[in-house]
């Protein structure tokens, strides 16, 4: 039940049963006043020698207000990290046009290595030329004799480039044939220079050395620029 004192109108919650059904004398604590307080509904009935002070429940806290969310002060932008990155760019774009550059005028390397490679360049558009593209041999000579009490087979010559660009000059592949053009052994040998401007040569030569006598019976030595078959 809720009370009210006459006297300053201070309002008191309390249950029924602080007052009872008798009612009882009580006091203010706010001002001093005391007077009977009967139950709800009843007619008062005063006893001058009990009497009961309430104090005032406290007030309810305020409701805290809330507080702003702070939003982090923005960081100022650093030049040296944007500039850093920009450099980063820089250096991947240069790294992938250099891996395209040796790809595109590296066909033939890349081909002679591994020859399946002429497949995917066909199908992006590059086809690649045959080892020897622009190139020509000449002068080309064999000879079997002895050198330092051995027999040996001598193979030498030349390689012109005829066309109008500087050319890498492949390994030469030597197969030296028997009778009925049976070839008896095949080896390569590696040109010098690796590569010649227009009208420039190259020139090579390879002794072979015959210890077990199975270069005794050649009759022709071939000679191709090796593909890396």
């Amino acid at each position: 039940m809720i009370i009210t004192c006459p006297a300053c109108a201070t309002r008191y919650t309390l249950a029924d049963s602080a007052v009872g059904p008798q009612g009882r004398k009580v006091r203010c604590a706010q001002c001093g006043h005391m007077w009977w307080q009967a139950p709800e509904e009843d007619e008062p009935v005063f006893h001058p020698d009990e009497v009961t002070e309430f104090h005032p429940a406290p007030p309810p806290p305020p409701p805290k207000r809330a507080s702003a969310a702070k939003t982090p002060a923005k960081a100022p932008a650093d030049p040296g990290a944007r500039r850093r990155a920009l450099v980063g760019w820089g250096i991947f774009v240069a790294l992938l046009a250099a891996i395209g550059a040796a790809g595109y005028f590296g066909r033939a390397t890349a081909v002679r290595l591994w020859p399946p490679a002429a497949l995917l360049y066909e199908t992006v558009g590059l086809p690649v030329e045959p080892p020897g593209t622009g190139l020509q041999l000449q002068n080309v000579r064999s000879e079997q004799k002895t050198e330092d009490g051995k027999p040996v087979l001598v193979v030498d010559g030349q390689i012109v480039n005829v066309s109008e660009m500087a050319r890498t000059v492949p390994p030469l592949r030597v197969t030296a044939l028997g009778a009925d053009r049976q070839p008896l052994k095949s080896w390569t040998v590696e040109p010098a220079p690796p590569q010649i401007l227009p009208g420039e040569v190259a020139t090579f030569r390879d002794v072979q050395p015959d210890a077990a006598g199975a270069l005794a019976g050649v009759l022709e030595v071939m000679i191709t620029f090796d593909g890396g078959h």
